[in-house]
């Protein structure tokens, strides 16, 4: 398995963890923040493979 499907099942598991958090009433801080590190780091990997 290459780094981008690791990236992209990371995502949808902090997206997962994300939705029970939410209907917990807890914060989701934190993980909005690795959410978007993993969004940015999908997205440079998406950059480096079109060039």
């Amino acid at each position: 398995m290459d780094k981008k499907d690791e990236l992209e099942k990371r995502l949808i598991n902090l997206k997962l963890e994300k939705r029970q958090l939410l209907l917990s009433g807890k914060n989701t801080n934190r993980i909005d923040e690795l959410i978007k590190e993993v969004e940015d780091e999908l997205k440079e990997k998406q950059y480096t493979e079109e060039n």
